[in-house]
């Protein structure tokens, strides 16, 4: 249900205000408690479109209909433990006593985080990261935090001069996807595994295009249906909604070995300016 969330808000910070799509996002963003007992219709009329614009919206969002849609919002309204798995603290511990709360939860970061040494294989990063510099061609693909690391490790990666992909709309990585050839090199970032759903599509493509995979994930019993050729395992199955942090601190340590293996000395860039 977080997906839907995560996407309208994607078409709010990323579409421009005169959007078709950016007005139907802002209205179900606005007004999220009324679409459950909406009629297609209806919605179409308060956004000044036509039904079928509506489905294609609702498309691209990743549902297969405006009735789809609808019935993920019934389940989010039915669901009185909304926020419960943000993470693993009991919501009174945290009403009654935010101290201890925090306590518990740096601690469970701290023991998530800590196996990493232990986890990480840097055989299977090297070889990754070798990918990287050695393709024109390298594209990251995830959905929510996921893919905001993926960005931030997009970025590491731009400051050493390596150009990578990485969207964040999902029917602009579905449209990469598509491009994508055995050359290529496609990168999934999945904390718990949730981007085969999702990305379903996007795998689909994935496996068309024969591109080298590499998939980055806390879970080890992950299937993507697809061939993989490089895994990096980012911790165990317990506790995986601290999965995050090993996420992001997997993501930077790779940045800081791409640069001491790849980046060039200044001496190296004045020969090649010169």
């Amino acid at each position: 249900m977080k997906n839907l969330f995560y996407r309208l808000i994607i078409f709010l910070d990323t579409a421009q205000e005169n959007d078709t799509n950016y007005n139907i996002a802002w209205f179900m963003a606005n007004n999220f408690y009324r679409i459950a007992d909406m009629r297609i219709s209806e919605l179409a009329s308060e956004c000044f479109v036509s039904p079928a614009t509506i489905s294609r919206f609702c498309r691209a969002l990743g549902y297969e209909n405006f009735a789809h849609l609808k019935q993920e919002c019934y389940t989010f309204h039915s669901d009185d433990k909304k926020f419960n798995n943000l993470i693993n603290i009991p919501l009174e511990t945290m009403k009654s006593n935010p101290e201890i709360a925090t306590q518990e939860y740096v601690n469970q970061v701290i023991a998530y985080i800590s196996d990493l040494p232990r986890i990480l294989d840097w055989k299977e990063i090297d070889a990754t990261l070798k990918l990287i510099h050695d393709c024109d061609s390298v594209a990251f693909f995830g959905t929510q935090f996921s893919q905001s690391a993926a960005l931030h490790f997009q970025t590491d990666l731009l400051m050493l001069e390596k150009f990578t992909m990485a969207y964040m709309d999902s029917s602009r990585q579905l449209d990469c996807a598509k491009e994508l050839t055995k050359d290529s090199v496609a990168i999934i970032m999945t904390v718990n595994g949730y981007f085969t759903g999702s990305g379903f599509k996007i795998l689909q493509y994935l496996k068309k295009s024969g591109c080298k995979v590499v998939l980055m994930t806390c879970n080890p019993e992950l299937d993507i249906k697809i061939p993989i050729d490089h895994t990096i395992l980012l911790g165990q199955s317990k506790n995986r909604k601290t999965g995050k942090h090993s996420l992001l601190t997997a993501v930077e340590l790779m940045s800081l070995r791409y640069y001491s293996l790849y980046y060039p000395s200044i001496q190296e860039l004045k020969g090649h300016i010169l």
